[in-house]
């Protein structure tokens, strides 16, 4: 970070999880709010993802601050004015919503396992009835407070008025379908991988259902919502035919439309083909490319807001290189951004732990209905009826990986 970043690899990270996060809650909430069981088996491991990214957000801050001692100033003197301050409050009620929500789940298995997590909560079928509807209202409660979520965050960058390149009505609509992207992408192919390398079972059906959903969320945020947010700029800037088509297909975003290839068309070319979504492998294909497009769309729109300054600074001010450009100022410079070596570790780390929080939550929580045996100390293999009563785990030719 210099003078011209004051937001820099933290800030885009931090993006980056929130949105991850929001959109696997929201992903694993509706089936659950609608009364859908075709994805009951995804719901667990999508909040158990949910909560791990949004520890994650929310510890980015805190280098970002640079004391951690500072972050007392949201509890002792808040200013409300602030979208941070907003933001905040609603990471913390977010990250105690998700870990009460994936408790409330899995509580009964937790019972059924003999596991102390459930708190001396019983296995009974009455309490199982209750359980359902308490996540149905739990639901109702998670998919608004996930889209106030990535909305509040987005308002920070769409409120700041003198940063033309964030301050649009459409930051937030757009930080809520890169969530989708992103979280759904995030989901499938943790499951995927889960599958294969676990007892978890994904039944492999929902794979080439839940491509179509992401080729639809991708469609709506790269041909959509993109174009309605550039092309007003493109139009402000130039009033003639060709001049606003140029500067709305390329402009001086030419990485722009790199990341959106990337991470937006050939997921699209992947996902659209019904053929080639019947088969993991393009799904999982499709899901990384957008979930990497999402990283760098972020990335993209820090620096669209830091590249130029909006004031000149004072003599001897580090901002970044000069600017030799026709009409500049003695003054005038660009700012320049690479991250540095600490940057990049304290990011790692902090994503390390996340990675943890999920390994654990794999190996201690049960993440599907009825799972609830410890199935490595089962010395007996599962039966056909043993599998379609809930049990935990498969022979390997039955677990119809392609």
């Amino acid at each position: 970070m210099d003078n011209v970043f004051s937001w820099a690899l933290y800030i885009m990270l931090f993006v980056f999880f929130v949105g991850l996060s929001a959109g696997g809650l929201i992903i694993s909430s509706v089936p659950k709010f609608f009364h859908s069981k075709r994805y009951d088996s995804l719901a667990q491991l999508g909040v158990l993802l949910s909560f791990a990214c949004i520890v994650v957000a929310g510890l980015m801050i805190i280098p970002d601050l640079g004391r951690p001692s500072q972050i007392t100033g949201f509890i002792t003197s808040p200013d409300f004015r602030s979208p941070m301050v907003w933001d905040f409050g609603i990471v913390v009620v977010y990250g105690l919503f998700s870990a009460g929500y994936l408790w409330l789940l899995t509580r009964r298995d937790l019972a059924q396992m003999g596991s102390p997590l459930a708190f001396g909560v019983t296995d009974t079928e009455d309490g199982r009835k209750a359980d359902r509807k308490k996540a149905f209202w739990a639901a109702a409660v998670a998919i608004p407070l996930a889209i106030m979520l990535h909305s509040v965050t987005g308002w920070i960058f769409g409120l700041q008025v003198g940063r033309g390149d964030w301050f649009s009505p459409l930051v937030a609509p757009m930080f809520i379908m890169k969530a989708l992207v992103s979280g759904l992408g995030l989901l499938l192919v943790t499951a995927v991988l889960v599958d294969k390398f676990t007892r978890y079972e994904l039944p492999q059906k929902l794979v080439p259902d839940l491509g179509k959903i992401l080729g639809v969320f991708i469609a709506v945020h790269i041909v959509y919502l993109v174009a309605a947010e550039r092309l007003p700029h493109a139009w402000a800037s130039n009033f003639e035919f060709w001049a606003i088509t140029s500067s709305f297909l390329v402009g001086d975003s030419t990485y722009f439309w790199i990341w959106t290839v990337v991470g937006g068309a050939i997921p699209l070319a992947l996902l659209i083909v019904p053929s080639i979504r019947q088969q993991v492998w393009a799904v999982v294909t499709a899901s990384v490319l957008a979930i990497v497009g999402i990283l760098f769309e972020g990335i993209y729109l820090v620096f669209t807001g830091y590249t130029d300054l909006n004031i000149t600074a004072a003599p001897g001010v580090t901002t970044g290189r000069g600017y030799t450009g026709l009409g500049a100022d003695v003054w005038t410079t660009i700012g320049v951004y690479t991250p540095t070596a600490v940057e990049l570790l304290i990011s790692v780390g902090i994503i390390a732990l996340g990675a943890l929080i999920v390994t654990v939550g794999l190996r201690f929580i049960p993440m599907q209905p009825g799972n609830g045996v410890e199935f490595h100390e089962r010395e007996t293999p599962v039966t056909d009826t043993a599998v379609a009563d809930g049990g935990s785990e498969r022979l390997d030719d039955e677990r119809g990986e392609p």
